[in-house]
């Protein structure tokens, strides 16, 4: 539908027109939320450019597209690309518009999300707290975009390990947006599912947690949808967690079967899902069939994020491990070595 009255737009008033603009960003828009990154980029490429010289490089509707083609690039696995564009956007809109204006704060908080990305959950965090704190100020504490930072920060808890912090943070944003939003709301829901109880050695509890989000989210959203699958996949987590592997296998399968031909091979949900696959493999003592699938997400992860990226240096861990377990410890130095970052690799060789 965008598609068609961009080309008819362009049709009648010209295809620098700012109407026929808006409808391409529209379209390319929805391009990037159902899964079409590639196709989005392109759109928005061409929008950027014809604002750019329209329009100028600062100007609100340049900086949105900008800050649209950060967010694909990352979606794109190009989070290094990404950053470079949310720091120039974001530059700009603090010269033109403030610092807690809200377009502004949007974009701290993008950068935020993308620092993860980038391996740099402290970094992450520390600007996380700081876009928190003055939405809450500039919007109000429970507005859906201070609520938004905050489940970030809850995250960002968690990658450091912080559970019990992320646990309360969750449950906050859980609550508010349960008042704000109502309890089938989707995000009340990502609230619900991010309520990290296993990690604090709650599984019975969290298991239950998660067959009741499943169910939500089925009658939501759809048994496929990548939310649903999300929750599945926790349930799958936590089955494991309780020692109950024949059943987290065959969860683990079957979602990421059903993410794989809703996301791709490479995607990373579909990455995680493999990898939990082999995990369950490992614990059934199957480690010739869990080799497969360590290295099918190591392969995957170096050509996807390159070979220093955390996420790959985690994988070729698990690679080298298996091969351990197989009682290859020859061909488990290889995984080893290319997990260990290039800086500890230099200490150790004296180079």
């Amino acid at each position: 539908m965008h598609r068609a009255v961009a080309a008819e737009r362009a049709r009648l008033l010209g295809p620098d027109h700012p109407d026929s603009l808006a409808s391409r960003y529209e379209a390319a828009f929805a391009l990037s939320r159902t899964g079409r990154a590639a196709d989005a980029l392109r759109e928005y490429k061409h929008v950027a450019e014809t604002r750019i010289r329209t329009l100028g490089s600062e100007h609100p509707d340049t900086l949105a597209v900008r800050q649209e083609m950060a967010y694909v690039l990352a979606r794109l696995g190009r989070p290094s690309d990404a950053h470079q564009v949310y720091l120039s956007v974001l530059s700009a809109r603090e010269r033109t518009m403030g610092a807690e204006h809200p377009d502004t704060l949007r974009c701290r908080h993008n950068l935020a999300f993308n620092l993860n990305r980038l391996g740099r959950p402290e970094d992450s965090y520390s600007m996380a707290c700081e876009v928190a704190a003055a939405r809450a100020r500039v919007l109000g504490p429970e507005h859906p975009d201070t609520l938004v930072t905050r489940y970030e920060v809850a995250y960002t808890l968690g990658q450091l390990g912080r559970w019990a912090d992320a646990l309360e943070t969750y449950r906050e944003v859980a609550d508010a947006r349960a008042r704000a939003l109502g309890p089938d709301h989707a995000d009340t829901l990502a609230a619900r599912y991010e309520i990290g109880l296993g990690r604090l050695g709650r599984t019975a509890q969290a298991l239950d947690l998660y067959r009741g989000l499943v169910d939500d989210r089925t009658r939501v959203q759809g048994p496929t949808h990548p939310e649903t699958l999300r929750a599945r996949h926790g349930l799958g987590v936590n089955l494991g967690r309780l020692g109950r592997w024949a059943e987290a296998l065959a969860e683990s399968r079957t979602v990421c079967a059903l993410r794989e031909s809703a996301l791709g091979a490479d995607h990373p949900d579909t990455l995680v899902s493999r990898r939990e696959v082999a995990v369950g493999l490992g614990w059934l003592g199957r480690w010739a069939d869990a080799l497969t699938d360590y290295r099918r997400v190591a392969d995957a992860r170096e050509r996807l994020l390159g070979a220093d990226h955390r996420d790959t240096l985690a994988a070729r861990n698990d690679e080298a491990r298996c091969l351990e377990r197989l009682g290859d410890e020859e061909a488990a130095a290889g995984p080893h070595r290319e997990a260990v970052p290039p800086r500890q690799q230099r200490a150790v060789g004296g180079v």
